[in-house]
């Protein structure tokens, strides 16, 4: 395939300057830079969106074709690098792009490529959803490197909470019952989320630690804090575990006579919106190009691509970089700079190539593909 020396050098210099959450500049400006040189007219960033970008090929951008979306995620982790496989999604995504530009004259659909910041901490593409960024399109489509062949990385929806107690301080000897303890207040708020746990719905999970209680043991804490974590199988469960964790919480409050307050770290996510037929699809695109499915599993993962599913079809696979070490893990992160990360990007170009083919000259996938996308929606 013509441009994947182009994907190899933009996976190479990305695994030598991994930059992450809400850091990616450098990353952006390479992007942004490669994709000029090849014929792009490109906006960064966009929707004041710090970090994104939007990229079409100038002669694309008048012909009124449905709109398809690829996108590009391009953060790594903090101190470990791309151990989430973001080097070579990203230059799969641009080499799936740059390759259907130059196979066809007179392509169906008008293809468009987003950078989107933020994955891991911050989910920029709920931000880019809230401001319409993902109106005009009729799907949107991107990989995610693992050590398996899923045809649709299947997630779970989650989101959290930081709670304050705020109560007065005294002397734990002296005049104890002069203070109002923020500690009971965080105790009492953990033995409610243990009575709770035993009525949540099949798949609901919440989990946190103490962050504040005080400093000294002589000293009746007048502030105390816990953050937790939620997850569960759909967002409206998520939105209606949360709703039952902050009752318990403020309930806590009340019964221990502290002040409360809580608030919101990252955005919620959503779940991947499953799709059988775009399992189906992908599953044939996989066996035809000799990439071998494996068992598909739901994962406890959470990624702001579940959002974007809630307003549009989302083709997400998993591809195997043919090696079983962990998401997330050093090993994984230094897999990405040898044939793994190579063979990864390959593969991830073929199948995406595949199925905007396979949806462009058959049309009624996509008609079945948005039909099952709504009854998920409707469905209770």
């Amino acid at each position: 395939m013509e441009y994947l020396p182009l994907g190899y050098q933009i996976l190479d210099w990305m695994n030598e300057h991994p930059e992450s959450s809400g850091n990616e500049k450098k990353t952006v400006a390479f992007l942004v830079k490669t994709l000029k040189e090849n014929g792009y007219t490109v906006t960064s960033p966009v929707k004041r969106i710090k970090h994104s970008f939007w990229a079409r090929k100038a002669e694309d951008q008048k012909k009124g074709k449905p709109k398809v979306a690829i996108l590009c995620e391009y953060d790594a982790i903090e101190d470990q690098g791309h151990s989430l496989g973001h080097s070579a999604s990203c230059a799969a995504s641009i080499v799936c792009a740059l390759a259907l530009e130059a196979a066809y004259e007179d392509f169906p659909f008008q293809i468009d490529i987003i950078g989107t910041p933020n994955e891991e901490v911050g989910g920029a593409k709920i931000a880019m959803l809230t401001k319409g960024m993902f109106d005009s399109y009729i799907f949107a489509i991107l990989t995610q490197m693992g050590p398996y062949n899923y045809p649709c990385f299947k997630t779970v929806a989650a989101s959290d909470l930081y709670v304050h107690y705020y109560g007065k301080s005294a002397h734990a000897s002296i005049n104890p019952w002069e203070g109002i303890n923020a500690l009971n207040g965080v105790q009492l708020f953990f033995h409610a989320l243990d009575m709770l746990r035993p009525q949540l719905e099949l798949g609901c999970q919440v989990n946190g630690i103490i962050t504040e209680g005080g400093k000294i043991p002589n000293e009746i804490p007048k502030q105390a804090s816990a953050y937790i974590y939620l997850r569960a199988n759909r967002y409206q469960q998520i939105l209606k575990l949360k709703e039952r964790v902050e009752n318990c919480a403020k309930g806590c409050a009340i019964a221990t006579e502290n002040q409360y307050t809580n608030e919101q770290l990252n955005p919620t996510y959503a779940e991947i919106v499953p799709n059988p037929v775009i399992e189906q699809l992908v599953f044939k695109s996989m066996t035809e190009l000799g990439i071998t499915p494996n068992q598909q599993q739901i994962l406890t993962y959470s990624t702001d691509v579940g959002n974007v599913s809630l307003a549009i079809p989302v083709f997400c696979p998993m591809i195997s970089i043919g090696k079983e070490d962990a998401l997330y893990s050093a090993e994984f992160a230094e897999d990405m700079k040898t044939e793994a990360g190579r063979l990864g990007m390959k593969n991830a170009v073929g199948v995406m190539v595949k199925i905007i083919i396979e949806l462009a000259y058959h049309p009624q996938q996509l008609t079945k593909i948005r039909a099952e996308h709504d009854a998920y929606l409707y469905r209770k």
